[in-house]
C-alpha cells in the first residue's frame, strides 16, 4: 500500500500573513482618522506662525476708539500686534460695561457681557471659549508689561457688538438685537485661582470641547458597525461548522465591542481615541485564524501597542502647540487625558493575558 503524506501546516506563512494583516488594518484606522486631525492641526500652525512673525508690539496713541458713538480712552494706550488691536483687559470692564473675573494662578479671564454670554480666555492661547463653541485667534493674548492684553474687536464682537474698523480707528456699537441696556459699570475681581475647587476642573472641561477627539467620532462608528458586522459573520460561521473552542475567542472579543466600548465612550474623557485601541484589538482577533490560545497572545500584544500608537498621536497633535503657546491647561489635558489610551491596552492586555493563564494551566491539570 502506498504510503500516505499528509501536508504539514505552514505556520510561518501563517504568521507572515497575521502580520500582514495587522498592518494593513492599524494603516487603514490611521489614515481613515487623518482628515479629522487637518482642521485642527492648521489653525494652531497659523497661529505659531503668526505669533512669529507679527510678534512686535506696536504702541498706537494714534488709535481712537469709538464705543456706542462715544470716544473712550483705555488707561494703557492701545498696542498693535500682527496687524491686531490689543487692549488691557481693564478696559473691557469699564468701556464694554461687562463683568470681568481673572483667575491669577490660571492666568484665565472670565468675561460676562450685559447680553449675558460668558467667554474665557487665557494668556498666550489662542481659543476663546465662547461657551456652546470656541473661537481661533490669529494672535493670543499676552502680558505687557504687568497688564493683560487681550484683542478688542474679537472680543467685542464675542460680546455682541458690531464693529468698524480701519487703520487709525475702531467703532464699537451694542446690537439692539441681541442685547438689552446695561445701566451700571461692569466689575473687575481678581482671584488667585484657588476658588476652582477641582485643579483638573480646566483640564475636564478643555477635554470635552477636544475637536481633534470629536472629529473622530464618525469614523469610529463606521468602523465599530463594520467590526460588529464581521464579529456576527464570524460567530454565526462558527456555529454552523461546530468549530472547537470557537465561540471563546467570539465571546471575548464580542465582550469587548459592547462592554468595553459602552465603558469606554461614557466614562473615558479621550473617549474615541480609547474605542480605536478596543476596535483594532477585536479586528485583529477576529481576522486572526490562530488557535484560542495563540489569538489570545497576539491580542494582548496588539493592545498594548494600539493604545501607545493612539497615545502617540494624541500628544504629538496636541502638546506641541501647547508647549509652543505655553498653555498649561491644553498641556494638563494631554498629559493626563491622553495617556488613556495606554492604559486601556494594558488592561485589555492583563484581560487577555489572565485567560491565557487559565487556559495554560487547564491544560496542564
Amino acid at each position: 500500500m502506498a504510503n500516505l503524506v499528509f501536508a504539514q501546516p505552514d505556520r510561518g506563512k501563517e504568521m507572515r500573513l497575521l502580520r500582514i494583516k495587522t498592518l494593513l488594518i492599524l494603516i487603514f484606522l490611521i489614515f481613515a482618522a487623518l482628515p479629522a486631525f487637518a482642521v485642527d492641526i492648521t489653525p494652531q500652525a497659523a497661529n505659531m506662525a503668526e505669533e512669529a512673525l507679527g510678534g512686535d508690539i506696536k504702541v498706537r496713541s494714534d488709535y481712537t476708539i469709538i464705543v456706542n458713538k462715544q470716544v473712550v480712552t483705555p488707561d494703557v494706550t492701545p498696542v498693535e500686534r500682527g496687524g491686531i488691536i490689543f487692549v488691557p483687559l481693564r478696559f473691557v470692564a469699564e468701556a464694554l460695561r461687562a463683568d470681568v473675573t481673572w483667575y491669577k494662578k490660571d492666568q484665565m479671564a472670565e468675561i460676562t457681557f450685559p447680553g449675558g454670554r460668558t467667554i474665557r480666555m487665557a494668556i498666550n492661547n489662542p481659543e476663546i471659549d465662547l461657551g456652546d463653541t470656541q473661537r481661533i485667534l490669529p494672535i493670543s493674548p499676552f502680558l505687557y508689561g504687568d497688564r493683560t492684553m487681550i484683542p478688542l474687536a474679537a472680543t467685542a464682537e464675542s460680546g455682541f457688538f458690531r464693529v468698524e474698523e480701519n487703520k487709525h480707528a475702531m467703532a464699537l456699537t451694542l446690537d439692539p438685537e441681541k442685547i438689552k441696556a446695561y445701566n451700571k459699570p461692569g466689575k473687575e475681581t481678581i482671584l488667585s485661582g484657588e476658588k476652582h475647587g477641582n485643579p483638573l476642573a480646566p483640564i475636564i472641561a478643555k477635554a470635552r470641547k477636544d475637536q481633534v477627539t470629536k472629529k473622530l467620532k464618525p469614523y469610529v462608528l463606521i468602523a465599530w458597525v463594520v467590526i460588529g458586522l464581521l464579529w456576527i459573520i464570524r460567530t454565526i460561521h462558527g456555529a454552523v461548522r461546530g468549530k472547537p473552542e470557537g465561540w471563546k475567542d467570539m465571546i471575548v472579543i464580542g465582550f469587548f465591542l459592547t462592554v468595553c466600548m459602552v465603558l469606554a465612550i461614557n466614562y473615558m474623557l479621550s473617549t474615541w481615541w480609547v474605542c480605536i485601541v478596543i476596535l483594532i484589538t477585536s479586528a485583529i482577533g477576529l481576522v486572526s485564524t490562530e488557535t484560542y490560545e495563540d489569538k489570545l497572545v497576539t491580542m494582548a500584544s496588539t493592545a498594548q501597542g494600539a493604545g501607545l500608537i493612539c497615545t502617540l498621536f494624541g500628544l504629538g497633535l496636541l502638546i506641541g502647540p501647547a508647549i509652543a503657546q505655553r498653555d498649561i491647561n491644553a498641556i494638563g489635558y494631554g498629559i493626563y487625558v491622553k495617556i488613556e489610551p495606554t492604559i486601556t491596552g494594558l488592561v485589555l492586555s492583563i484581560i487577555l493575558n489572565m485567560l491565557f493563564g487559565y487556559e495554560a494551566r487547564k491544560q496542564q491539570g
